[in-house]
């Protein structure tokens, strides 16, 4: 009897244990086991030949890396985000590119709160003081923060993401508005919340969150004018993408002190960010660690596993983001030779 061959892939990271027993099973299964991240020429001498391609949003993957793979049939992204790929070179090809959404919604909605009150109840500030021994008793006027019951939480992007954030305001007593490409009426039932003009939304939050998807349309949308409307009092929070913002313009809109303060666990560019922003009190790092839970990685690595397993079976992905672009290029393959493009 003849030994079944199974299809080829490779992951950029080493997947948790119980992930990784999964896809043995049923891959021909290999990841990068340095445990650095993979460089771009690791990933140049694994494609060829590849069926699949298991990444992270830090695996950058062009259109010259996509044409190269000749037998690649789906890349499977370890994030909900997918600006890291080419998606209309991927397209071309008829390569499925998945995402792993739903199951980071809570780890990352948890995040941007636990940053909203950090920065409102300067915890990380009072961390330090207790830390180094600058800490000598209880004082009237140490460390003064902001009250959130009563003030208005802002979201721009009410996504899953957004959507969950915003549900949490509801123990907090927050008025909840919101700005997004179209209006989510279940969720202003379920939150009472309002939708407001993009402008808008920066001049009456108390406290503005950023889960927006990054894409042409909102890539460097904010910028110092947008900044400059927001309340003095107001604090920033972004779990989103860094390139929502126009880096260079935030940083000098809070080393002037022109907002409260802000909460970042995504950048642009991470070099140098702790000389541009380390030094200021008032704002609060995490390094991109929104999904950050054991749990939630864990969930995301049996998603994205399982979207290439249907997809090397030839069964439709559950999480395509390109569905409907694959699709219409399969429909003009002959029926005969659809099996062969699998």
């Amino acid at each position: 009897m003849s030994e079944i061959i199974k299809p080829k892939v490779w992951a950029s990271f080493d997947p948790p244990p119980a992930v990784l027993e999964y896809l043995n099973e049923n891959l021909d299964f290999s990841y990068n086991a340095t445990g650095q991240l993979a460089t771009r020429r690791m990933i140049e001498e694994q494609l060829p030949g590849l069926d699949g391609f298991f990444l992270t949003l830090r695996d950058f993957v062009d259109a010259e890396l996509i044409e190269a793979a000749s037998d690649l049939k789906i890349i499977a992204n370890l994030a909900v985000g997918y600006d890291n790929i080419d998606l209309a070179a991927a397209n071309r090809r008829g390569i499925w590119v998945t995402n792993t959404p739903d199951v980071l919604t809570a780890a990352s909605a948890d995040l941007a709160w636990a940053l909203l009150l950090a920065v409102a109840r300067r915890i990380p500030e009072g961390d330090r003081m207790v830390r180094s021994g600058q800490y000598s008793g209880w004082r009237h006027d140490l460390l003064l923060g902001t009250e959130l019951s009563g003030k208005t939480l802002g979201i721009w992007g009410v996504g899953r993401i957004g959507q969950a954030i915003g549900q949490r305001a509801t123990g907090f007593n927050l008025r909840v508005i919101y700005s997004n490409r179209s209006r989510k009426e279940s969720f202003e039932r379920e939150c009472r919340a309002r939708w407001v003009e993009f402008d808008e939304l920066f001049r009456r939050s108390d406290f503005l969150v950023l889960a927006m998807p990054l894409n042409e349309e909102t890539h460097n949308r904010i910028g110092k004018t947008e900044l400059e409307l927001m309340k003095p009092s107001a604090i920033l929070i972004n779990i989103a993408r860094g390139g929502l913002i126009r880096e260079d313009e935030l940083i000098e809109v809070l080393r002037s002190k022109r907002i409260a303060g802000a909460g970042l666990d995504v950048y642009v560019d991470t070099t140098g960010i702790h000389k541009k922003l380390g030094d200021l009190e008032h704002v609060v790092l995490t390094p991109h660690i929104g999904s950050a839970t054991r749990e939630t990685r864990e969930r995301m690595a049996f998603l994205a596993a399982r979207n290439l397993i249907d997809v090397l079976r030839g069964l439709e992905p559950e999480n395509a983001v390109n569905r409907d672009e694959i699709r219409s290029l399969r429909a003009t393959i002959p029926a005969p030779l659809r099996a062969l493009a699998v």
